[in-house]
This record gives C-alpha cells, sequence and structure tokens, in this order.
C-alpha cells in the first residue's frame, strides 16, 4: 500500500494538486499501512485490546486519506471527477463499518452486518485502489 500511496501522491503533485493537501493525504496514507500491516501481527485472538487500536489506524486511517485523495482529485486537471468521487463513496463504506463494528458491541445482532460491511468495504477499497491504478497507467501512456 505504501508503494500505491507513493505513486499516486507523486501522480497527483505532477497534476498540480496543492503538495501540501497531497501530503497530508499520504501522512494518512502511511498510517493506514502501518496499522493494516501491525494487525497482522496483532491477531483478534491473542490481545483483543491491542488488535483493535492498531486495526483503528488502518480504518480512520483509511476513512482519512479516501476523503483527502479524493479532495486532491478533485482539485486536480485532467482527472475524472467520477473517480475523485469514488473516494468519497469507499470513505462512506468506511464510515458504516466503524459504527457497526463499534455498535455491535453494544447490540449483538449486529455483529453479522460489521462482519459483512467489512467484506464490502474492502471489495470496495481493492477496486478503488486497482481503478487508480488503471487510470494512472493509461495517464501515463497518453503522454
Amino acid at each position: 500500500m505504501v508503494f500505491f500511496f507513493l505513486n499516486l501522491s507523486v501522480f497527483l503533485i505532477k497534476k498540480e494538486v496543492p503538495k501540501i493537501l497531497v501530503n497530508l493525504s499520504f501522512a494518512f496514507g502511511i498510517i493506514s499501512s502501518l496499522g493494516n500491516f501491525l494487525i497482522g501481527l496483532f491477531p483478534g485472538d491473542g490481545s483483543q485490546d491491542l488488535h483493535n487500536f492498531v486495526a483503528s489506524l488502518f480504518f480512520l486511517g483509511g476513512l482519512a486519506y479516501c476523503i483527502l485523495y479524493g479532495i486532491s482529485e478533485l482539485k486536480a486537471k485532467g482527472i475524472s471527477k467520477l473517480q475523485a468521487l469514488s473516494g468519497f463513496v469507499v470513505a462512506f463504506f468506511f464510515v458504516v463499518f466503524i459504527i457497526l463494528a463499534y455498535a455491535h458491541f453494544y447490540i449483538p445482532e449486529l455483529l453479522g452486518f460489521s462482519h459483512l460491511s467489512e467484506w464490502i468495504l474492502f471489495g470496495l477499497l481493492m477496486s478503488w485502489i486497482i481503478g487508480h491504478e488503471v487510470s494512472m497507467i493509461k495517464d501515463k501512456k497518453l503522454q
């Protein structure tokens, strides 16, 4: 994920997006990537509190970078507004999952919806990343 964020950030800077916005987006991408890595080191069957903390880095960082990269892409020259808006769709599903993940502690019946929303989020996030990679490759071939 770090290499994807590096590639996307350089791409956006070349599209004349303000560097401060791109750097902030990248910083949250790194936080999310670190959380994603640490989830593997601290699985839920070990220390649940530690697992939840590092998972929060991934999910909250992901929410932030989707919004910030979406704003960056709206400001960029030559990037589809539909592609930019896709980041906000993924961000919405980050919010849905975060709400359900915490709500199921109070309403246990929501656990199944929490797991479903996590898989929907995962699928959308992978689609978002692949879509961006395809778009960046096409853009480089046009130059």
